[in-house]
């Protein structure tokens, strides 16, 4: 949508005659009606002197966007030259407009003589009319999300968030200035920094070949074909910066579908190209000076006459766009080099056909066809871990799910994730991509025969995976149709690794097909499914999970509800814990809907509960905020039972979010209402939670009495559950109190016994055992089997999706690595376990990330580094948080002494001694002592070197010893 105004039309009105002033509105509206069009728009609306312009209908293009860009540009410019009728006053600096341009999901309707040529119903419009009333005086305004990279034509400002009025969010938007020198996508990607090419070392190696018969005299003709934004550009410009080494002289052009292209573009961009190209043949002058008529022939003459003295190699990209004379040229130029066996090898890049349209044929001909297919797994790995650095890798799963291997995809989702990111949303919440983007998939879709259409529709609204029988179902069509097939060639469908099943090949083209069928349609289609779900009943897997979808898009509240909530507790009984947790939030969002009553209230209650259950291995900020509201409703209710059980779960949760003293404070008024209701059950279950949330603030003296009690309990219902997660559990809590205290033995046969109590290998509970265990084994200095339990703690929480335990697994693992060999990679690797857990709200024991960084970066001499890390560590233990305080103490002396401030240093260490005595940590003990003597600062009464390190070898900590920090032996003494 383009919104343009007069500006300053109010002072206009008041100093022009009503004659003239109408006749001024007369020349703006002519000038809308000629110079929309123009650029493939249609004026929906004339009021005054403003026009609503709409751009992608009725047909869509990919370029859109810019489109309405270049009309907001030219209408400016034809603005500036108008002269107002009549006499002018004093003051009058000329005529100009001020524009806004935006882009999204509108209704179109047939409009009136009140509403205009059309009636646009949806707020994109309103956003346009924003931006063009925040615009001043001959200024063009465009969302981010509208150009993308289509911005790379323009020279625009850099990009800002504008609050607009009505709007609760900001906006991105460009300050469009006028046009840029740059005329290719690719161009504008290199701008941004590309990174490096993965999975395409087959194709270059094709070319490579090529390229060798074309040195020996044999001209050759190579076709890259693939659909938009697989990285066809790239391929080529990867293989011509190789060719740069080789004695070859290299032409590029390219096509437009723009209305700047002229008959011949690309090979007038090359001969343009060799303007100044000194000592070439006589051909070359000719065709610099031919008229329109002789220019294809003189083209011809030049590049044979080049190809003469030495190898050409000419890359046309987007050929696809290519007029009738440039495809003749070419197959000229390839035909009469071949019969003089000259030295040239075309490239050529494009896009392949869609079924049933008329497109001129740009690979016909060609001596090889290189089919360029999606990113492989690895490779898209790679690219997003270049891109997003820093990024989860549930966030990075996401990324390469929803682009299927499509370049152009990974990148600009990972710029929507790394903005997500920055302002504290998750990559679901930043789907659909930018407009231009889904502007760009949905003009593939516009261009399908409209059955094709219609059933890649369909099948959006189905899901990503869509069952044959369903599909068969809803259109009558099967999976051997030739409707079917034919998406399957043009990447928007293709079979499924399960037989019977259908599925996008990118989730984010099924994501933006969705969201452009109409509303209504929606609807009627998630209706017929769920019907046709029902009739099938239990032969369809996940069958709770896909009727809570498909009846809460068709707004069927009650059903959404029940079957939300019966998937949620399928969910939790096989361990899916996230799945459990989407799909309980999926039924309190349903149940919003419904009549507020007390049942309604206390059914809300005990889902959240069951939500609590669910993310205790991976809790959030969300969550706690869940529960609270819960614990609110069961307030009202009154009644004592649900209360005891809401403070339960808030206890558990904050406990697992690092919020300790709030934690136990509700720990404790679940155990006074448990009491008062009498609830046997949940009495049981207490002793392990509160003692966890003693171990967690360090009152190891009332943990281990709460363990003792708890697992007395547990051992009792031993028999009765073949994964017994409580036991396992409060005896892993138990194992690293007993750890952190110094009895490493008695840690270890607890470990022991709660890895026997776990049938599953896979379970979630494992992940947090190997991770503590871990913490256990790096105090011992038992580097190389710590690094091991990091492993497997980070790869079970991987697979259960459970970020604290695939964090901490990460970042633990890495400081084995680091102690073990001085691993260079470890510091980056804790940094990132930290970023991970950032938008999550986590800061259970989070103090070991920063006390493990703060001791490295000491090593390394990055003192700036050291101090932030001891300072994140310290805020940390202020939270009750006191696993890492000794740790950054102690750095914080190594800091004083390489200094030479030593007093400081002994303060320092003495504070590391509260820290660890605080916990009553007798490793922590036996480190602080060693490194005290180890710098030449013990007291008198205080350990010598060789009795701090008696005391290590007793403990069995001296893997300690062997990996003395090398930087330490410059400060020692």
């Amino acid at each position: 949508m383009l919104f343009v105004d007069l500006s300053g039309s109010t002072g206009l009105a008041e100093w022009m005659e009503a004659e003239h002033y109408a006749d001024l509105l007369a020349q703006l509206s002519t000038l809308y009606e000629q110079v929309v069009p123009r650029h493939g728009g249609a004026v929906a609306r004339i009021q005054g002197d403003g026009m609503l312009a709409i751009f992608g209908y009725p047909e869509v293009r990919e370029d859109d966007g810019r489109r309405a860009t270049e009309a907001a540009l030219e209408l400016h410019t034809l603005v500036r030259g108008l002269r107002p009728p009549g006499p002018l006053p004093e003051h009058f600096k000329g005529l100009t407009l001020h524009s806004g341009i935006h882009a999204g999901v509108v209704f179109v309707g047939e409009g009136d003589a009140v509403r205009g040529r059309y009636e646009l119903i949806g707020n994109a419009p309103n956003i346009a009319a924003r931006l063009a009333e925040n615009a001043r005086a001959d200024e063009i305004l465009v969302s981010q999300e509208t150009l993308g990279l289509q911005s790379h034509y323009f020279e625009t400002s850099a990009r800002r968030q504008l609050h607009l009025r009505g709007r609760a969010t900001p906006i991105g938007v460009y300050l469009v200035k006028g046009r840029s020198a740059l005329s290719r996508r690719f161009e504008a990607s290199e701008r941004r920094g590309l990174t490096p090419l993965q999975g395409r070392a087959a194709e270059l190696s094709v070319l490579d070949q090529a390229l060798s018969r074309a040195f020996a005299g044999a001209t050759f003709w190579v076709a890259v074909r693939a659909g938009a934004g697989l990285g066809k550009t790239r391929l080529c410009e990867e293989f011509l910066l190789r060719v740069s080494d080789h004695a070859c002289q290299v032409h590029r052009g390219h096509c437009e579908s723009y209305l700047v292209a002229e008959p011949l573009q690309p090979w007038l961009q090359m001969l343009r190209g060799l303007e100044h190209y000194v000592g070439g043949p006589p051909e070359l002058a000719l065709a610099l000076q031919a008229p329109p008529e002789e220019r294809a022939e003189r083209l011809l003459a030049l590049f044979m006459a080049l190809a003469a003295e030495t190898a050409q190699l000419l890359f046309i990209d987007d050929l696809q766009w290519a007029d009738d004379a440039s495809l003749r040229l070419l197959h000229q130029l390839r035909d009469h080099a071949a019969r003089r066996r000259l030295p040239v090898l075309l490239l050529t890049a494009s896009r392949p056909a869609l079924p049933g349209s008329y497109v001129l044929p740009t690979t016909s001909g060609a001596d090889q066809l290189i089919e360029l297919p999606p990113l492989p797994e690895p490779a898209a790995a790679v690219t997003v871990s270049r891109l997003l650095p820093q990024a989860d890798p549930f966030v990075a799963a996401e990324v390469q799910r929803h682009a299927g291997g499509n370049p152009l995809f990974l990148e600009e989702l990972c710029h929507a994730a790394a903005e997500a990111a920055v302002v504290g949303e998750r990559l679901g919440q930043a789907q659909p991509s930018a407009a231009w983007l889904a502007t760009l998939i949905e003009s593939r879709v516009e261009r399908l025969p409209p059955e094709q259409a219609d059933l890649v529709r369909i099948a959006a609204v189905i899901g990503t995976v869509v069952p044959t029988w369903l599909l068969t179902a809803l259109t009558g069509i099967g999976e051997r149709d030739p409707g079917v097939q034919a998406l399957a060639e043009q990447d928007f469908l293709f079979p499924d690794r399960e037989p019977g099943a259908l599925r996008f090949k990118h989730g984010i083209t099924r994501d933006v097909v969705y969201d452009s069928t109409g509303l209504h349609l929606r609807q009627q289609l998630h209706r017929r499914i769920a019907a046709q779900l029902r009739a099938r009943g239990g032969e369809t897997d996940n069958l709770n999970e896909l009727l809570a979808y498909h009846d809460a898009a068709a707004n069927e509240w009650p059903l959404a509800a029940q079957h939300a909530e019966a998937a949620g507790d399928q969910a939790l009984a096989s361990s899916a814990l996230d799945r459990a947790k989407r799909q309980f939030r999926a039924a309190l969002a349903a149940l919003e809907f419904l009549p507020d009553t007390p049942e309604r209230r206390r059914r809300w209650v005990n889902i959240a509960q069951r939500l609590g259950m669910a993310c205790v291995f991976d809790a959030s900020r969300d969550d706690l905020r869940v529960l609270r509201h819960a614990a609110e409703l069961a307030q009202g209710l009154g009644d004592t039972g649900l209360i005891a059980r809401t403070d339960y779960w808030l206890a558990y949760v904050g406990y697992a979010l690092g919020e300790v003293r709030e934690s136990l404070r509700y720990a404790q008024a679940a155990v006074s209402s448990a009491e008062a209701c009498q609830d046997s059950a949940l009495l049981a279950q207490l002793p392990g939670t509160v003692g966890q949330i003693h171990a967690a603030a360090a009152h190891y003296p009332e943990a281990l009495a709460q363990f003792e009690r708890a697992i007395e309990r547990q051992r009792e219902r031993a028999d009765k559950s073949r994964n017994r997660v409580g036991l396992a559990y409060s005896l892993c809590c138990k194992a690293y109190v007993l750890g952190d205290q110094g009895n490493f033995d008695g840690a270890h046969a607890a470990f022991a016994e709660a890895l026997d109590a776990v049938a599953d290998p896979g379970h979630a509970v494992q992940a947090s055992i190997q991770g503590w265990r871990s913490a256990v084994l790096l105090w011992q200095g038992r580097w190389a089997e710590a690094r091991e339990a990091a492993d497997i703690s980070h790869h079970v929480g991987t697979q259960v999706r459970s970020m604290f335990t695939c964090a901490m697994g990460h970042a633990a693992s890495a400081y084995a690595a680091w102690m073990l060999e001085r691993a260079p990679e470890a510091p980056q690797q804790i940094l990132d376990a930290i970023a991970w857990l950032a938008p999550r709200g986590g800061g259970l024991f989070s103090s070991f990330n920063h006390g493990w960084l703060a001791e490295i970066f000491v090593e390394q001499g990055d003192m700036r580094g050291a101090r932030h890390h001891i300072a994140c560590a310290l805020a940390r233990a202020r939270q009750q948080d006191w696993v890492g305080g000794a740790m950054a103490y102690r750095a914080a002396a190594k800091l004083a002494v390489m200094a030479g401030d030593k007093p400081r240093a002994r303060r320092c260490l003495d504070l590391a001694a509260k820290a660890g005595a605080r916990r009553g940590s007798g490793h922590e003990k036996a480190v602080t002592d060693w490194l005290r003597a180890d710098l030449g600062l013990a007291d008198a009464g205080q350990p010598s070197l060789e009795a701090a390190v008696q005391q290590l070898q007793r403990l069995g900590m001296t893997g300690l010893l062997s990996a003395r920090a090398p930087a330490l032996s410059g400060v020692a003494r």
